[in-house]
């Protein structure tokens, strides 16, 4: 759906509305100018709505933190999420997976920043070092 300059420009400042100061959404916010916009229905509503949906989904995103390991920790990641609340901040949202095709270490994703220790990720890069 295209949407214009202004559209974009006021889904970006519904979207600063909803922030906390801590950079968290505020559920609440989000509700309230979602409603607004459905009842009030202003010029190109429909393209504002998609547009401050896509800025939540990123931001969900970029505060979601995924680990991965090849065999089971002991504390599900519980150790490895805490590190990261301290230096980064705390997540919205934490997901903890066993695969088991990493052969050993840790692949750690929190939002579009990936830390790959895996020894999987390591052999492919020996094998291409090789080529």
């Amino acid at each position: 759906m295209k949407i214009d300059r202004q559209a974009r420009q006021k889904a970006k400042r519904y979207f600063r509305a909803c922030l906390r100061p801590d950079g968290s959404l505020d559920e609440q916010g989000i509700r309230d100018i979602i409603r607004l916009l459905i009842t009030e229905k202003p010029r190109n509503y429909m393209a504002l709505l998609a547009r401050l949906q896509r800025l939540i989904e990123l931001a969900i995103e970029e505060r979601t933190v995924r680990v991965e390991s090849a065999t089971p920790l002991a504390d599900r990641g519980a150790s490895v999420f805490t590190s990261l609340e301290q230096r980064f901040g705390p997540a919205s949202r934490t997901e903890y997976l066993e695969n088991p095709k990493l052969l050993g270490g840790l692949c750690i994703r929190r939002g579009s920043n990936i830390w790959d220790g895996s020894v999987s990720s390591r052999l492919e890069r020996l094998q291409q070092a090789f080529s």
